[in-house]
């Protein structure tokens, strides 16, 4: 059986019984072989009833499948398990939530077979499923923004993302693996990109898109929620630049603030790995000041929020919901968090410096 795998699928999961059942169901109709390839669920402490989900559902799968389970330790701890143990040369990494297109897993391994070298990966496309209907925030909420690869062909190292992306196991075990540290803010730590970037120089990888390798995503959020992990990923910031020690990383975030000029001016001096519009820093410029100006501590708390939360009672607000300015409302969360991380961290740097200080 382990001769002829070509592809492991690794299954990251917390807390989403009823989700990944429908997951393992999508890889299930795949059009390949299911003797080609293995599904691996590592689950990362799941106080549902996930493991007895997914161990009933073994013998009714026609490839094979796997289930492993960790005390709570993050994603990307729980990434590298199951890489670890994967049997094939070929590993694609999907979320818990993302529903595979039956031709998925077929696309991904062509992809590989039109780039054989071992620094490569295939990053697969992912669109948000159109069942996801019960609210107007999940009708209208885009977060990947796949849209904006249309056309592209190589992708820079920061859209390493575990949503949908294979690679071969031997050049990650050889190269780096995730961090398994936690996010000092908690688990949205930008894992993906700082693995992506750490590959990236050690051993050139280079990223190719696939849309043909599809998935749906199907999470249940909640603008709250949404806001909250926004939040939280910008707390994480500061300790994801320090590792990625690239200004361009900056812009394509866009993160623009006296603190961060420098990173913008080095970026756009000489070659950078940006794509689309934010090679544009006019661009850049013109939307730094429409988002000061639509979304700031006022307009978000006194006027967007209310709509958005009018919009749900299905009042005629919710037509005028448009997925960007819930983009907007959540990115005002986004570089919340970076404002206080940076303060808290230079908080901390000076508290260091004092405390070296010798004393008179």
């Amino acid at each position: 059986m382990k001769e002829s795998l070509k592809i492991s699928v690794v299954v990251a999961t917390y807390n989403r019984r009823d989700t990944i059942a429908v997951t393992l169901q999508c890889l299930n109709e795949q059009t390949l072989d299911p003797s080609f390839f293995e599904v691996i669920v590592v689950d990362d402490g799941s106080p549902d009833d996930t493991e007895d989900v997914v161990r009933s559902l073994i013998p009714q799968m026609r490839y094979s499948l796997r289930y492993m389970k960790h005390a709570n330790r993050g994603p990307g701890f729980t990434q590298n398990q199951g890489i670890r143990v994967a049997n094939a040369p070929v590993v694609n990494l999907i979320a818990d939530d993302i529903h595979l297109v039956p031709e998925a897993l077929e696309a991904h391994l062509l992809a590989h077979e039109r780039h054989p070298e071992q620094n490569i990966a295939i990053l697969g496309r992912v669109e948000q499923s159109a069942q996801l209907a019960q609210s107007v925030f999940l009708k209208k909420w885009d977060p990947f923004k796949f849209r904006e690869l249309e056309g592209c062909d190589e992708l820079p190292y920061y859209l390493f993302w575990a949503c949908n992306i294979s690679c071969k196991r031997d050049f990650l075990l050889s190269n780096g693996l995730f961090r398994e540290e936690r996010g000092k803010a908690g688990a949205a730590a930008h894992e993906d990109a700082e693995l992506g970037y750490r590959l990236f120089k050690r051993a050139g990888l280079r990223i190719f898109y696939c849309k043909e390798a599809l998935g749906y995503h199907y999470h249940l959020e909640t603008l709250e929620g949404a806001m909250r992990r926004a939040y939280e990923r910008g707390l994480n910031w500061h300790d994801f630049r320090a590792l990625v020690d690239s200004p361009d990383v900056t812009v394509r975030y866009h993160i623009l603030s006296v603190h961060t000029i420098k990173d913008h001016l080095d970026t756009f001096r000489g070659p950078n790995n940006l794509i689309g519009a934010d090679r544009n820093p006019a661009y850049l410029i013109v939307r730094q000041i429409l988002r000061m100006v639509l979304f700031n501590r006022l307009t978000v708390c006194w006027f967007w929020l209310p709509m958005m939360r009018r919009a749900e009672n299905g009042s005629i607000t919710s037509r005028l919901m448009h997925r960007n300015l819930y983009r907007g409302v959540i990115a005002y969360h986004f570089f919340k968090g970076v404002a206080h991380g940076y303060k808290t961290s230079h908080d901390r740097g000076h508290e260091k410096s004092a405390g070296e200080m010798p004393s008179s």
